[in-house]
Parts: structure tokens; C-alpha cells; sequence
């Protein structure tokens, strides 16, 4: 049995306490009926997830919460989701989806019925890719994985095409609360409605929003799709989830090497040399968030609160605080809660901590710039730059082993000899050529040529020669190895 998350929203624009229980049909009839009678909005979120660990039936979401993040967290499955939305520009919202439909549609090969289209009740639509069509498998990180490879993809269909293409990349987080069909939109008066494939290529903004004016059933159904996936699809799905997955696996391979704990966001983990606030955390609490980026903020300022060895009680004041003025449309009794939600959940997973990279990404997200050049809060370590790789690798790299000390200076000592080597080889045609620099010169009387000795070394003595220049390659070894000849 799988289960989902359920919200509902008062008149007055506040959550109601989200509830979890089965993905059944019954249950969210039973719900609709309630949101109803009670004039209340119901969500749904638009992840399934596996049955949590010794419960059973309805629940509130908070209690189980914790089972779904984390690091021994329990997989959810989700279709393969866009929020597109063009600013207000209803005409511009339905091109960008039809891009994306006829990407699905005609050149991988899906089914309409795999790929649903809503008109979302406000100012764009939701597309819902079927799962089992593209090869989709439950997993504990795979909203933040469809995150990458919906990006990828749009940045791709965009520089094909010169509309040009966005989505709403702040609705991939966990869980993602949708609409349900048939439910009103407060603020436009509209409906969330599906639309088939010939109501999307044919009609306009404003006969689209005549649809929504009433509450309509679904249109489409995905009993008679197979559970087999599409090959074309499938392997598209498979190719940019292994590059959304790849600088991932090589920081957490990497920093495994270096001793380093890596957060479940993928970022590295850093150390703080005391409980300072850093230039970056001080921003964002002194800063107003736009919608779209204020989850981000508000788990780094809990890591924060965690790695400064703050008490639970006081980072929840904190975050209360900076969510209370951020989150308008909450009630503070609901900001609080979600701030408890948040505070909770990075104290009780020992992989959160506080990352230099991630709060300086959320600082710029605030509209901050950080003086990092100043902080002297966060203890450096020679792999910091990790927490920003982003560059292809071999798909055969291994992580380098530790040697002991010892065999380290014996392994250096063999490039110095190798290169020393190599200069001396060398030096005999070196040499020649500097004596034929000047055609005029006469030769020396007395005293031999260098015949292949170290550079400017007198042949007799054995001394060094410092007027004369070294050869090109004893200039390599030189500047290699740091010595002097």
C-alpha cells in the first residue's frame, strides 16, 4: 500500500494540519467531501510513498515525517512533474507546454494518456508524465534528482527554440502539495480542469479559462496504459538521471576520502570555529525572501542553528521569528509549526550540518552578497571547493588511496630522480647549442666542454658554472621540484 500526503486550505489562505494516509480513491473522496462542507481547498501531494514503519491508517504528516528525509529515509515515487508558469502570461504558459507535450508526445513516443496536462486554476498548467512509461523506480532522493533533470531539459527544449522556456523550479521539494482537480482557485474563481491534447493545441488563453469556470471530470485515464515502459523514454529517463545523479556520487566518493560528511542536499558539511553567526546566516535573517526561495533559506538557517551548538528551544525562537515575517500568508500558529517541522527534522538527522557553499547559495537566492573574504567563522579544509564541483569525470574513476608518509617521500624522490635523469641526458646537446649562439665566439682553450653533466657544472671540477643558463628541460625539472641547480 502506498500512501499520500493531504492538505487543506481555509478562505482565509492558511493550512489546515496536513494529514497522511493511503493513495486510495475512497480516502480522497471521503476528504474532498470534508474540504467541501468546511469550504476549504484540498491538496494532495503529488508523490506517493511507501507505508511508514509501524503505522497504519490516517495520520498527520508531522508524525511520520521524519521516516521520509534523512539518510536511512524510506523511497516515494512520483510521475515526472512541471509547474509551468509564464509570469501571468496565460497565452505564453500554454506555448511552453505544448513544447514540452510534444516532446513526451512525438519524439519519445508516449501515449497521450501517459502525459496529462491540467489548466491550474490561477495563470499556467500542471504536466504529469507516467512513471511506469518512462522507467521511473521509487527512491529516497528522487524529487531532488527530477529536479536536475527537469532543468536539464528545459534548458535544452529552450536553446532548440526562440520562445524560449521556464518552469517553476521551487515546486520539486518534498512533499510537493498540487491542487486536486475539480477544486476552486480563491483568488481567480477559476478551476483546476484537465485538458486533452486537442483542447491544449487548439484553444486559446481566454477559451481555456471558460473551461475552468466550472468543475469538469478527468478525461483521460491510465488503466489501459502498460506497465512496461516506453524504450525510447525509458532510456532518455536513464541517461539524464545518471547526469543529474553524477556530481553527486563524485563529491560524496571524494569526500569519503577525505574524511568529510556530506549533507543529503549533496553539499559538504563544514565546521564552525565557534558559535558566531557568518556574514552569509546574517543576511538571510535580516533580509525579506521571495516565495520561490524561502524553504532554501530556512534550512540553512537551522543547520546553522545545529553546527553552533545552538539548543533546539532557541533555534525554533530563531526560525519562528525569520518565518513569521517571511510567510505572510501563514498565521503565526502555522509559522511556528512549520518552523518546529523544519528545526525538528535537521537536529534529528546527524547528516545536516552547516555548509559554507549552500548558505552562500541561499544568501545570493535572499539578495544578499556575503564578505566571505572576512568571515573567520567557518574552519577551512583543503576540499572545500568540493561542495561546488560541477565538472563531468571518467565513469571508471576510482577515489585515490591513502599511502603512508613514508611512501609518499619515496614516491617523490623517484620524480625528482626521473627528471634529473632526464636533464642530464640532455645537457650535451643543450650545451652545444648555447656555444653556437654567437658564430664568432672562438673556442676555449683549457678547459673541456660539459659533456652531459648537471647544468653549468664545470667537467673538471664539477662545480657549478652560475654563468652559464640551464638547458630547457633541466628548466622543467627545476621549476617541477623547486630546487636549484
Amino acid at each position: 500500500m502506498t500512501y499520500r500526503c493531504y492538505g487543506m486550505l481555509d478562505s482565509r489562505g492558511r493550512w489546515r494540519v496536513w494529514r497522511f494516509g493511503p493513495a486510495e480513491r475512497d480516502v480522497q473522496v471521503r476528504l474532498e467531501a470534508e474540504a467541501a462542507k468546511a469550504g476549504h481547498v484540498l491538496f494532495s501531494s503529488v508523490q506517493t510513498f511507501s507505508a511508514p514503519r509501524g503505522e497504519s491508517g490516517i495520520m498527520r504528516w508531522r508524525e511520520v515525517r521524519q521516516q521520509y528525509t534523512g539518510q536511512d529515509a524510506l523511497p516515494h515515487l512520483t510521475p515526472l512533474y512541471f509547474d509551468v508558469d509564464a509570469d501571468g502570461d496565460l497565452d505564453k504558459a500554454m506555448l511552453w507546454t505544448r513544447m514540452l507535450v510534444e516532446f513526451f508526445v512525438e519524439q519519445l513516443g508516449l501515449p497521450q494518456q501517459a502525459v496529462r496536462v491540467w489548466f491550474s486554476g490561477s495563470k499556467g498548467a500542471h504536466i504529469l508524465v507516467d512513471a511506469a512509461m518512462l522507467g521511473i523506480e521509487p527512491s529516497a532522493i528522487l524529487t531532488t534528482d527530477m529536479k536536475a533533470v527537469v532543468l536539464e531539459l528545459v534548458r535544452q527544449l529552450a536553446a532548440e527554440s526562440a520562445a524560449g522556456l521556464s518552469v517553476d523550479s521551487a515546486v520539486y521539494s518534498l512533499p510537493r502539495m498540487l491542487r486536486l482537480p475539480g477544486q476552486i482557485n480563491p483568488r481567480s474563481g477559476l478551476y483546476k480542469v484537465e485538458l486533452s491534447h486537442r483542447e491544449l493545441f487548439q484553444l486559446a488563453a481566454d477559451q481555456i479559462t471558460d473551461l475552468a469556470r466550472a468543475p469538469r471530470g478527468y478525461l483521460l485515464t491510465a488503466d489501459d496504459l502498460s506497465d512496461e515502459p516506453v524504450p525510447k523514454a525509458a532510456a532518455w529517463w536513464s541517461a539524464a538521471l545518471g547526469r543529474a545523479r553524477e556530481p553527486r556520487e563524485f563529491r560524496i566518493k571524494t569526500a569519503k576520502v577525505a574524511g568529510l560528511k556530506v549533507r543529503p542536499d549533496g553539499y559538504l558539511a563544514d565546521k564552525l570555529i565557534d558559535a558566531s553567526t557568518p556574514p552569509c546566516i546574517t543576511g538571510i535573517l535580516g533580509s525579506a525572501v521571495n516565495p520561490g526561495d524561502r524553504n532554501r533559506c530556512e534550512l540553512q538557517i537551522a543547520c546553522w542553528a545545529k553546527a553552533a551548538k545552538l539548543p533546539e528551544d532557541k533555534a525554533l525562537l530563531l526560525l519562528a521569528d525569520w518565518t513569521k515575517r517571511n510567510r505572510p500568508e501563514l498565521s503565526p500558529q502555522n509559522a511556528e509549526t512549520k518552523a518546529s517541522s523544519i528545526v525538528a527534522s535537521v537536529y534529528a538527522n546527524a547528516t545536516y550540518g552547516f555548509s559554507c557553499m549552500a548558505a552562500r547559495v541561499a544568501a545570493h537566492k535572499a539578495g544578499v552578497v556575503p564578505r566571505c573574504d572576512s568571515c573567520q567563522v567557518v574552519r577551512p579544509h583543503s576540499l572545500r571547493q568540493l561542495s561546488s564541483l560541477r565538472v563531468r569525470h571518467d565513469a571508471h574513476w576510482n577515489p585515490p588511496s591513502r599511502i603512508p608518509l613514508e611512501n609518499a617521500r619515496g614516491l617523490i624522490a623517484q620524480i625528482v630522480d626521473s627528471r634529473i635523469a632526464a636533464c642530464s641526458a640532455d645537457r650535451a646537446g643543450d650545451s652545444a647549442a648555447w656555444s653556437r649562439q654567437d658564430p664568432l665566439r672562438p673556442e676555449r682553450t683549457g678547459r673541456p666542454r660539459n659533456e652531459g653533466g648537471l647544468c653549468g657544472a664545470d667537467a673538471r671540477t664539477g662545480h657549478a658554472d652560475r654563468r652559464r643558463p640551464p638547458g630547457p628541460r633541466c628548466q622543467d625539472a627545476l621549476l617541477a621540484t623547486g630546487a636549484r641547480c
